[in-house]
């Protein structure tokens, strides 16, 4: 199981449902595919005690770095099955050098499932690493000889997805992803100052409106829960001719 996040911060998103497959025996893998320091503040990073000889931009690509492994820690990933890719955003997305790493990468890991983000967002990093992982996936199915299961999973910038799965979960587990999601210090601030609501509760609000949106639909659902992740999924198949 491949966490596919185009940033540090995206595996939390999918907390829930990345620690139920872990429970049910998923061997786990995060990837973070951009460092993205632009996400953090000037001043978040001025202020930041640690070693004041590196650049701003170093600086912020640390803070990320280390608030990823925290998250990853706190989770129970080990260390080494933590990726940084280290793509640069600034440098054009679509270059050959990061389609070839993505590529090898994706290839190397040669995961069964991949969460990642829905493929209609407005972030311009959720839409090519969606994008890119679409066109190496056929790839993988064919040289491991079997079928590949994405999760699509919704994040605040999605504009549009299916609802295929909802993954619910109840205020003691909600607590514990709020934990996840407050190791990225940096982007609980971003957010109070940029948003008036913490990185935070700006996760779990989305989550509950999801649990809602579930519970007018369906009178059966788990009363004990009150949030819900949520999931599009698609299947790569093997291609016909090697079944």
């Amino acid at each position: 199981m491949l966490v596919l996040g185009p940033h540090p911060d995206d595996p939390e998103c999918a907390a829930m449902t990345c620690r139920l497959l872990m429970h049910f025996g998923c061997d786990l893998w995060y990837t973070a595919v951009s460092m993205s320091p632009s996400g953090v503040e000037d001043r978040y990073a001025i202020e930041w005690g640690h070693d004041s000889s590196i650049s701003l931009e170093e600086r912020k690509i640390e803070i990320r770095r280390l608030e990823q492994t925290s998250a990853a820690q706190m989770f129970g990933l080990a260390r080494e099955r933590l990726t940084f890719l280290g793509i640069e955003e600034a440098e054009g997305l679509n270059s050959i050098e990061n389609l070839t790493r993505m590529k090898e990468h994706l290839e190397s890991v040669a995961p069964d499932m991949v969460i990642l983000p829905a493929g209609n967002d407005s972030n311009q990093t959720h839409v090519w690493v969606h994008q890119v992982f679409r066109k190496c996936v056929q790839n993988i199915t064919t040289k491991k000889e079997k079928p590949v299961i994405a999760l699509y999973n919704e994040d605040p910038k999605t504009i549009e997805m299916r609802h295929d799965l909802f993954v619910l979960f109840g205020e003691e587990s909600g607590d514990w992803k709020r934990a996840l999601l407050r190791a990225h210090a940096s982007q609980q601030q971003r957010n109070i100052h940029s948003r008036g609501i913490g990185f935070d509760e700006r996760i779990l609000n989305m989550n509950h409106l999801r649990y809602r949106l579930l519970r007018e639909r369906l009178s059966t659902v788990d009363g004990s829960a009150r949030y819900a992740e949520v999931f599009e999924i698609e299947l790569f198949d093997v291609p016909s001719k090697l079944h």
